[in-house]
């Protein structure tokens, strides 16, 4: 796990007291509340760091730093969805901050995608720690709930479920690093100790899905038998169905899908395929919310300017497709229009 970043150097060894006297008189100082936001920061008083860190984005809303010390304080108070829109703001600033700082906006974004039910967005973002770093607990057991699809931080994992997150995190972890043989080995340790386990079978079916789609659809059904509501077995289960050419039958998953995973992005979207294939306009506002579950999904962008200019939105279209190469662009240098 990335270390705690640390706000800039303070210019004055002011205490909080001197600070809160200066900002009673002057209450439009920035820096008064960046710096009284940085002491209750650095003595995890988060709760009224938060409060200055507020004060201060208001009075300077393109400052980095302060929307991703705000977003952290956040993160410690339980407020989860803000903290997530506030590091990635402080992340889409355009500003250069230390990689080290940058590091632990990106751990904390993939922990909270994790938290709030993003799971499939959540692990592109685990990846480049998985790759880097050794086993370190905390990305473990994130990748574990990723993995699972548990909305949980790893500090609350309860103890009799702990030894299954972690070897959920190892098995995703060997995986990410591209440990084929040790990572197929981790599968069937994980199957063979927690066969029940909601989660288990899902995740075993999203291995075996590139090489193995018969083999990959058994294993979402089993987890089906054991979890009935499980949105992204059942939005795999469709996905496969739509792209074997059965998109009739493939049609009820989908929607039983949408509705039991509200935040599973790739339920919306593949029930917003189905629905814009059949010419049925309710496929939009689905690829819509599967693009703002998962921005960062190429897929998701394309098939969103697909529909919006099979229905006429050509602006929307134009718009949608400009993203998307820009994306390209950003993952490759060489890309082109």
């Amino acid at each position: 796990m990335p270390r705690r970043p640390r706000p800039p150097a303070k210019p004055t060894t002011w205490p909080i007291q001197l600070y809160r006297q200066a900002l009673d008189a002057n209450p439009a100082w920035p820096e008064g509340w960046w710096y009284l936001g940085t002491l209750f920061y650095d003595s995890d008083r988060y709760s009224s760091g938060q409060e200055a860190f507020a004060h201060f984005v208001k009075l300077d809303q393109n400052a980095a730093p302060g929307w991703s010390f705000l977003g952290l304080c956040e993160f410690e108070t339980g407020n989860y969805a803000d903290a997530l829109d506030h590091i990635r703001r402080g992340l889409a600033s355009p500003a250069a901050m230390p990689r080290e700082t940058q590091d632990v906006l990106r751990f904390h974004e993939a922990l909270l995608l994790t938290r709030l039910g993003q799971f499939d967005a959540a692990l592109p973002v685990y990846m480049p720690f998985a790759r880097s770093a050794t086993q370190d607990p905390v990305l473990i057991a994130g990748m574990g709930l990723t993995a699972l699809g548990r909305p949980l931080l790893p500090k609350a994992v309860p103890a009799d479920q702990r030894d299954l997150v972690m070897a959920a995190g190892k098995t995703a972890w060997l995986w990410t690093k591209g440990d084929t043989a040790e990572a197929e080995q981790a599968f069937r340790d994980l199957l063979a100790s927690f066969p029940t386990s909601p989660g288990v079978h899902h995740f075993y079916g999203t291995w075996l899905l590139a090489g193995h789609p018969d083999e990959a659809v058994a294993e979402f059904q089993r987890e089906l038998q054991i979890d009935p509501h499980n949105a992204r077995a059942r939005a795999m289960i469709a996905l496969i169905m739509m792209r074997a050419g059965q998109e009739k039958d493939a049609l009820p998953w989908a929607r039983q899908a949408a509705e039991d995973g509200p935040s599973v992005a790739m339920a919306h979207f593949v029930l917003g395929q189905l629905l814009a294939h059949a010419g049925d306009a309710a496929g939009v506002p689905q690829l819509e919310a599967a693009e703002k579950l998962d921005a960062g999904n190429f897929e998701f962008r394309m098939a969103l300017a697909s529909a919006y200019s099979k229905f006429g939105r050509y602006d929307d279209a134009r718009r949608e497709r400009q993203a998307s190469i820009d994306m390209a662009k950003q993952s490759d240098p060489n890309a082109k229009q």
